[in-house]
Formats: C-alpha cells, structure tokens, sequence
C-alpha cells in the first residue's frame, strides 16, 4: 500500500534522519517511537505528502487513499460541522457550491446551466450518501452530541481528538498515520481505538507514546533515536519487546564501547611512542651522530605516526565509532517538601456548578483537597475533568496552586530555555542550569528559544518548571502528553518525589502507577464520586 525508499529529511539545514525504507501492507500495525524532535511527526507528514523529502521517495498503491491524523487541531476557529465536513475531500467543496447555486436560483439569478453541472459531480460523488457517513461517524466516535455550530474551540481536548479522526475515516482511507492519536483520549476511548484498529483492513503507522497502547495494537517498532542517522528496527512486538530487545543492545554497545576504549588507548600509546622513536632519531641525526640514512628513517616513522593518528582521527569521527554512554544527570528538586500540618485542607469548592447551553458538566459539587493528598481523577472525555481542575486551581489563588493545562498554547515566546526557567523558578543560574540537565536540558538546549522547542520539549520544560516551583500543590491535566519515553521515566520520577499536594488527571495508567496516587475521584454526569 504505501513504499518508502531511502527516505531522508532536514530542519532548518540539520540531518533528522536518513536512509528510511518501508513497505506497509493491509494489516501491518507498525509504530513509530523516538526522543522529541528526532522527526517523528515530520515522517508522518513525509508519508502524507504534506512535504518534500531531503532525498528519496514514498509512493502509494495504484487506487491506495492515505489518512492522516495530525496531533493537534489545524484550525480551532470553525465549527464542528465545517470541520468534518473538509473530511469529505472534494465532495464538501462540490456540495457547498451546490448549496450557493441553490441560493442564486431562488434569487431568481440565471445560472440553470452552472447548476446542471455542478449537480452531475455531486450525484457522480454519491453526494446523497453524505449525511448519512457524517452521522455514522459520529456516532461511531461518541461525538454525535456535539452540535453543528459547536465553535471547535470550544470542544474538549478528548473530544477534539474524536474530530480528528472522525474527518480521517470519512474519506475511507487504506492507510491511516496517527500522531499521538490517544492523546487526550479517555480510557473508554483509547479502549475504542484499539478495539477499531484490529478491524480496520489497511495498513497503521503510528507515533505514539502510549505504552500500553503500543503493546496492545503494534506488532513492530521503528525508532528514530536521534543518534543514528538511520532508523533502528524492532520487527517482533510492541512497547515490552521493544524496551527489553532495546536493552540488550544497550548492553551489547557496553561491552563493543569498552573494547573499543582499549583498541583507542593502545593505538594512542603506539603512536605516542612512535613520535617519540621519530624525535630521538631526528636528534641524533641533528648532533651528527648517527649515519644519513638515518633521516630517511626519521621521516618514515613521523610519516608512519602521522597516518595512524590520520586514521584514528577517522575512526573516532566516522559515524560506527560509539559515543561513550552517559549516566543521566542526577534529578534533584529546588525547593523542599511542604512541611506544614498534613490534612489541612488547602482547596475547597463549595456547590460548583458549570453548564455549556443545555449541557451541564457539573452539578452543585463539593470537595476539599488535604495538604499531602496525591489525587488522581478520571473521567470521559468531555465529562468536566478540566473544568473541574480550572476551578480548584482559582480557588487556591496566588503562588501556592501552579497549573499544567492540556495543550501549551500561548507558551512559545522569543525566551530561551534558561530565561524560561528562571523567570519561573527564583534559583541562580548554576541552579537552573543543574536543574534543567536533569530533565534532559543540556547545554546545547539552554539557549533555544522556546518556539523552536517541539511540543513534547516544551510540555517537559513546563513540568521541569512546575515541579521545581515554590508552588506547593501541583494541579496537572494530561501531563503525558506528548512526552517520549525517556522524559516520561524523569517526569515519574520527579513527582515521585515532589512532597507537596497532587491532582492529576491522567488516562495512563503506566503513568497512574508509577506516580502513585492516595485518592481518586471519577467525574461523570456532573457529579464526583470519590473511590
């Protein structure tokens, strides 16, 4: 269905990656992993023709339709009808010009003829068939309850995912590439998608970062490493397999690293002692000593020391010479844990209630968080969970609530990933600097600006900044998002260590685990239930 041959692709002038072959095929489920900005997403749009490649070709079946969908929503400013209906490709154009034909005929304007025309593709297209797929569709996807006129914006993170793949399948495609396609997903929907992609006939690519979701959909890993050039291949499982077969490779470059440590400090010493061999023998010709042909000899054993560093200078910057593996930096907190009275209640609400136009997502709700709690809150897609986050977090007030919110919009600025932090976080630069590396922010990272950062950095440079605030509870909405799996390991482990108060709403349940939470509460049909 979909061939891609020596694929290679570039951002602003640097290589991402190259050298990337696939065949995908009816039935292949193939994922796509790798650090934040190795060009996974632009592989994705690669492969969707939405770009030019640096070299070599992607070329789809005779007849083969290639879906994509992206990980956030183009462009929030329409209405959930004019969002779905651009799915329909060249039957929505055709059909809203019908309808301003339509409109000119009643006005008594002579435009039969253009009518005619327009009306024959429409019937050509099946145009009658339309409304029916839109609302099978939708019903399908759970977001039949969403009104035409429904500003996008307006729409729930989880719900806008919906959308998204809901204008994917009304085009009918034989390949689908999914970015991060359960983000924001509830677990009743990431549930769904699982279950419809074991029945769809064609062929999956998709990047994800869900570790569950990989295990229980993929059947091979490609990786994109941001280290090698090429892509590295995992043929056999999902996530699981992919992690224990990536360390046994990991222990394999271990050993291969310390063989190659002792091959370089031979060949170092075999040339030191060759200069010096070179040397002596110069000085002693010098001093008139030793015979003529000894300069010959002088100058074939500097030529002899000069071509063996020539070579190890090769060996050392060609790309099979393996870097020396670094220990992450040690991940440490600026500010201590909250040592006041535990159990005092530090956010309340008290009969809150929040409707959209018919629709009430909470219903007079009461709730207290305790000093100390780790609370986790689930809940369907559109269920209130954010709302309900929003509101605690303005009934804490000043700095003692910080907020991660779903998506980082309005986050991007001219302000370098240092200036970020610190504007953020009150420590001295040696402090941020130590902070950042132990959430994967080295030196070369320090001064990017923060709008050249890709999404998973950016989510991972807010959380560095929230768990490392003064901030003493932590109210988080999706904090996995976009996150790869390195990252998720150092955000883990951070809150595992953050002492202060925890409200997390989260469908990961890796991530729910490894966090470790002390209450949780399920928000739906505008109440909250504690269990």
């Amino acid at each position: 269905m979909l061939k891609v041959v020596s694929l290679a692709a570039t951002h602003d002038g640097d290589l991402l990656f190259s050298g990337f072959d696939l065949v995908l095929g009816a039935g292949d489920r193939i994922g796509v992993v790798g650090p934040n900005g190795a060009g996974k997403t632009t592989l994705l749009r690669l492969l969707a023709g939405q770009l030019r490649p640096a070299a070599g070709s992607v070329t789809a079946g005779p007849g083969v339709r290639v879906g994509y969908v992206p990980q956030q929503m183009p462009d929030p400013d329409g209405t959930v009808a004019g969002f779905l209906e651009g799915g329909l490709g060249e039957l929505a154009a055709v059909t809203s010009e019908l309808r301003v034909l339509e409109r000119r005929l009643a006005a008594g304007e002579d435009v039969l003829g253009e009518f005619g025309v327009v009306q024959e593709r429409w019937t050509a297209l099946q145009g009658w068939t339309a409304q029916a797929r839109l609302a099978e569709v939708r019903q399908r996807l759970g977001i039949e309850h969403l009104p035409d006129d429904l500003p996008v914006r307006a729409v729930s993170g989880g719900e806008q995912a919906r959308l998204l793949l809901a204008r994917a399948l009304l085009a009918a495609p034989d390949v689908l590439l999914l970015d991060e396609p359960t983000n924001h997903l509830d677990a009743e929907g990431a549930a769904w998608l699982r279950e419809w992609l074991r029945g769809f006939a064609g062929g999956v690519l998709v990047v994800s970062h869900d570790r569950a979701f990989l295990d229980a959909v993929v059947s091979r890993v490609v990786e994109l490493d941001g280290i090698h050039d090429e892509p590295q291949d995992f043929p056999h499982g999902g996530y699981t397999a992919y992690r224990a077969e990536k360390q046994r490779r990991w222990e394999r470059l271990l050993l291969d690293f310390e063989a190659q440590e002792k091959d370089r400090r031979r060949w170092e010493a075999d040339i030191e002692r060759t200069k010096q061999q070179a040397r002596g023998v110069e000085l002693t010709t010098g001093l008139g000593v030793a015979a003529p042909h000894l300069k010959r000899v002088a100058r074939l054993v500097a030529r002899k020391a000069k071509v063996r560093e020539r070579r190890l200078r090769r060996q050392m910057e060609s790309a099979r010479w393996i870097a020396r593996p670094r220990s992450r930096p040690p991940l440490t907190l600026a500010f201590p844990g909250d040592e006041e009275q535990a159990g005092e209640v530090v956010l309340k609400v008290r009969e809150l209630t929040v409707a959209f136009g018919q629709r009430v997502l909470l219903d007079g709700v009461e709730l207290d968080v305790r000093r100390g709690d780790r609370i986790l809150v689930t809940g369907r897609n559109g269920s209130g969970k954010s709302t309900l986050m929003r509101a605690l977090a303005e009934a804490g007030g000043g700095d003692e609530v910080a907020v991660l919110p779903q998506t980082s919009d309005g986050m991007r600025s001219e302000a370098t990933v240092l200036e970020f932090f610190r504007a953020r976080v009150p420590v001295y630069v040696d402090d941020a600097e130590r902070l950042l590396a132990g959430h994967q922010f080295g030196p070369d990272q320090w001064d990017v600006r923060t709008r050249s950062l890709s999404a998973g950095e950016l989510r991972r440079l807010m959380l560095a900044v929230l768990v490392n605030s003064p901030a003493r509870v932590l109210v988080l909405d999706e904090p996995t998002n976009f996150l790869d799996f390195d990252a998720l390991d150092v955000v883990e482990e951070a809150l595992r260590r953050y002492r202060g108060t925890l409200l997390t709403v989260t469908h990961d349940r890796y991530f729910a685990d490894a966090v470790g939470h002390t209450r949780r509460w399920h928000v739906e049909a505008g109440a909250v239930t504690e269990s």
